[in-house]
C-alpha cells in the first residue's frame, strides 16, 4: 500500500499532481469511447478538466487539470465554472447532479460548446468538482448543425442554457434531457453523447474521491495549490526570458456575412519582468452576423498565446494565467455583447492569438522568431437530407437508440424522417481543413496540424463517406504554397469534397486576407482561397462525375472562385494582387458539385537563397515545391521530372550559383 502524501511533502504533491493530470486524460478516453459525434469522437472537440473547491481562497474553483484537447476550452472554464456555481448557487449543489451551461457571454465559446459541472462531495464537504466540456453537434436555431456566418444573433443560433441539471443523484433528469433533446435535430447523437460525458465526470468524481480518502482533504488541496503554483511559476519563468517593453501586434478576419470589409484586432503588449498586460483598445467594432467572440474567447486567445510562447511543454491549468492582465472595451468584435453572435467564435479568438503572438515576436530576437501559422479552420457545414440505402450501421439511426430515448426522457420515440414521410433522412457534415505551422531556428514547420488554439484532429475520409452523402475525392499537400525560406513554413493543404445528395453547403472562410508571416527574411506563406464546380444537368451523381473533377486538379477548368483573392485564371493570389470574392455566401448545391479549399502555407524563417539545395531538391521530389518554384524562390536549378523520374533529379550547383548571386529569380 502506497504512503499517503503530506502537505509538506514536495515529493507527495509531485505524485498527487501526477494523478490528476493522469485522471483527466484517462476520462478523455472514456469519452473518445463512448461518444457517437464524429467531431468528439472523431476531432477531440472536448475537454475535462479538474475544479478546485470554493475554499481555500487560494483555490476558488480554479481549474486544477486539464486534459490535452481542445485548447479553445482552456482558458474559459474558469469563468465558465464560476459563473455556473454563483449563478446555481453552492447551496444547492448536491452529489449526483451534472448541470449543464452553454451561454456563450457566460463561458465562452458557441451555443454548440456544451459545458458541464459536477460537484464533489466528500463527507458532505464541497471538495472541488468536474467540468467537461463537448461540441454538440445541433441545438436548435436556424441551421442544421449550426455553421453558419449570417446569423445576427445569440437567439437565431440555438437554445441558450445557464444551469440547468441533466443528471440528478445520477439519473437522467427528464426537464433537463428534454430540453437537449426537444431542440436537437440529431438526438441519436446526443443521446450518447450525454451518457458519455457523465461517465467521464463520474469517473474523475470517483477517482478525486479515492485521492480524499488515501491522502486527506486537507493534503489533496494542497496538491490542487501545488499545481496552480508549479504551473504559475514555470510561466513566469518563460515570461522572464523575454525582453520587456511595449509592442504591437495587429491580425483580424476578413469580413462579416453583411460588411465585406476587414474587422482589425490592435494590441499592445506591455511586458514587465514576469508578468505582462495586453490591452485591445482600437480593436473594431462587433460584427454584425456571427463571427464575433466573447470576452472570454479574446482571453483564451491571449493565455494561450502566452502559454505557447512561454511554457508549451508543462500541462495547462488556471495557475499558468496569473501572470496576464487584460484590458479590453466593450462591444469590439473579440469582446462582443448579448446578444451578439458568435458561431464563428474560432476565427476571431485564432486572430487574437496571431495579433499577441506578433507583438511578442516584435521584440524578440529575430532567431527566435517564427513564421506565421495558417490560422484558418476553411470550414464548411454541408447539411440536407438524403434517401440513399444504408451502407453501414451509422447511417440511419441505430437500433434501440429511439427505445433509448424513450426511456430516458419519458418521451415519444423519436425519428429523423422528414415531417412528409417520405423517409428521406437529415445528414450534418461539418468539416474543417489543416494546414502549416511556421518554420523556426530549429527547422521547417509542420504541414498537416490544426489551427494553434484547436488541437483537432481531422475526421477520416472514410468516416466522412461512411456518416455523409460526400466523397472525398482529394486531401493532399499544395504545392509551392509553403513560405519560402531557409527554412521553409508548412504546406498547405487542398480538399476536394464533393455531395451526392442535394445539400446547403455553408462556407466558413474568414482569414484569407491576412497571410502568415514569414521572419528572419523569409517570405510569407502563399494564400489559400476556395472554389465551387457545379456538375451538368445530365451528370450522374456517382463514379463519373467524381472522375471529372479528379481530371480538373489545377483551379481553372470546371471550377469558379468562391472565396479569396484570385488572378483572371481563377488562381489564388495574395492581397491586393487580384480580385476579392467574398466567400461567405451559401451555396445551394446539388449531387454532383465540387467544393474545393485550400488553406495557406506556413511562413518561412531566413533567407530562402540560404537554404540546402539538397533540402530544396528534396521538397521537389516530394512535391512541397515544383522545378519553377525552386528557381524562383529559392534560386536553386532542378533538372528532372519530378513526375516521372523523381528519383533522376538533381541540382544544377553551376545553374544555382548563377541564381544565387544576382541572378534571375
Amino acid at each position: 500500500m502506497s504512503t499517503p502524501a503530506r502537505g509538506d511533502d514536495a515529493v507527495g504533491l509531485e505524485i498527487l499532481r501526477s494523478a490528476f493530470y493522469a485522471t483527466v486524460r484517462q476520462a478523455g478516453r472514456i469519452i473518445l469511447r463512448s461518444s457517437f459525434s464524429p467531431i468528439i469522437r472523431d476531432a477531440f472537440d472536448f475537454c475535462v478538466t479538474l475544479v478546485g473547491p470554493i475554499a481555500p481562497p487560494r483555490l476558488d474553483l480554479d481549474i486544477v487539470a486539464m486534459n490535452e484537447s481542445l485548447a479553445h476550452f482552456s482558458g474559459v472554464m474558469p469563468y465558465m465554472v464560476r459563473n455556473l456555481v454563483w449563478e446555481y448557487g453552492v447551496d444547492n449543489l448536491r452529489p449526483g447532479d451534472l448541470i449543464a451551461y452553454n451561454n456563450p457571454f457566460k463561458g465562452g465559446n458557441h451555443v454548440y460548446d456544451n459545458g458541464f459541472f459536477r460537484p464533489v462531495f466528500h463527507g458532505g464537504e464541497l471538495i472541488g468538482g468536474v467540468a467537461v466540456k463537448a461540441h454538440l453537434v445541433d441545438m436548435g436555431g436556424l441551421t442544421a448543425g449550426g455553421y453558419s456566418v449570417r446569423k445576427r444573433s445569440l437567439f437565431e443560433e440555438g437554445v441558450v442554457i445557464s444551469g440547468v441539471q441533466v443528471y440528478r443523484d445520477d439519473e437522467p433528469f427528464i426537464p433537463g434531457f428534454n430540453l437537449y433533446f426537444d431542440n436537437s435535430r440529431l438526438p441519436q447523437n446526443m443521446l450518447a453523447d450525454l451518457q458519455a460525458l457523465h461517465s467521464a465526470a463520474s469517473f474523475v468524481e470517483e477517482r478525486l474521491l479515492a485521492l480524499a480518502d488515501q491522502h486527506g482533504v486537507e493534503t489533496l488541496h494542497d496538491a490542487m495549490a501545488y499545481t496552480l503554483d508549479y504551473a504559475d511559476r514555470s510561466t513566469r519563468e518563460g515570461l522572464r526570458a523575454l525582453p520587456d517593453g511595449d509592442f504591437v501586434g495587429e491580425d483580424g478576419i476578413d469580413a462579416d456575412a453583411y460588411n465585406d470589409e476587414p474587422y482589425v484586432i490592435r494590441t499592445v503588449v506591455r511586458k514587465r519582468g514576469d508578468e505582462v498586460e495586453v490591452d485591445f483598445s482600437g480593436t473594431t467594432r462587433e460584427a454584425a452576423s456571427s463571427v464575433n467572440c466573447s470576452v472570454f474567447d479574446a482571453i483564451n486567445g491571449v493565455f494561450t498565446a502566452v502559454k505557447f510562447l512561454c511554457d508549451p511543454h508543462n500541462p495547462n491549468n488556471a495557475g499558468a494565467f496569473r501572470c496576464v492582465s487584460i484590458v479590453i472595451p466593450e462591444g469590439t468584435f473579440v469582446s462582443a455583447r448579448p446578444p451578439a453572435a458568435t458561431t464563428m467564435y474560432f476565427d476571431a479568438a485564432e486572430a487574437v492569438f496571431n495579433a499577441v503572438t506578433k507583438a511578442f515576436l516584435s521584440g524578440a530576437p529575430a532567431e527566435a522568431a517564427f513564421g506565421g501559422h495558417y490560422s484558418t479552420n476553411m470550414g464548411l457545414l454541408i447539411t440536407g437530407t438524403t434517401g440513399a440505402p444504408s451502407s453501414g450501421p451509422r447511417r440511419n439511426l441505430p437500433p434501440g437508440v429511439a427505445e433509448q430515448l424513450a426511456a430516458a426522457t419519458q418521451s415519444v420515440p423519436v425519428t429523423l424522417d422528414d415531417p412528409d414521410g417520405s423517409g428521406r433522412r437529415l445528414f450534418v457534415a461539418p468539416l474543417f481543413a489543416l494546414g502549416g505551422f511556421g518554420a523556426s531556428a530549429a527547422g521547417d514547420g509542420e504541414s498537416f496540424v490544426s489551427m494553434s488554439q484547436q488541437n483537432l484532429m481531422e475526421m477520416s475520409a472514410e468516416a466522412i463517406e461512411e456518416d455523409h452523402p460526400v466523397m472525398v475525392l482529394r486531401k493532399e499537400f499544395a504545392t509551392d504554397t509553403a513560405g519560402p525560406g531557409e527554412h521553409r513554413g508548412g504546406a498547405g493543404v487542398v480538399y476536394d469534397r464533393m455531395v451526392v445528395s442535394r445539400a446547403d453547403v455553408y462556407p466558413l472562410l474568414l482569414h484569407l486576407r491576412v497571410l502568415p508571416w514569414g521572419s528572419k527574411g523569409a517570405e510569407a506563406g502563399r494564400p489559400g482561397g476556395a472554389w465551387v464546380g457545379v456538375a451538368g444537368a445530365d451528370a450522374e451523381p456517382g463514379s463519373a462525375v467524381a472522375r471529372t473533377w479528379l481530371v480538373a486538379r489545377d483551379d481553372g477548368p470546371g471550377l469558379e472562385p468562391l472565396g479569396g483573392y484570385f488572378d483572371d485564371d481563377g488562381g489564388a493570389v495574395a492581397a491586393g494582387e487580384g480580385r476579392w470574392v467574398n466567400g461567405l455566401g451559401d451555396v445551394d448545391a446539388g449531387p454532383g458539385t465540387l467544393v474545393r479549399v485550400r488553406t495557406p502555407g506556413a511562413g518561412g524563417w531566413g533567407d530562402p537563397h540560404r537554404r540546402d539545395p539538397a533540402a530544396v531538391l528534396r521538397d521537389v521530389r516530394d512535391g512541397y515545391v515544383s522545378v519553377e518554384g525552386a528557381r524562383r524562390d529559392y534560386g536553386v536549378a532542378v533538372e528532372g521530372d519530378p513526375e516521372t523520374a523523381p528519383d533522376r533529379l538533381r541540382v544544377d550547383e553551376a545553374a544555382t550559383a548563377v541564381l544565387r548571386n544576382g541572378g534571375a529569380r
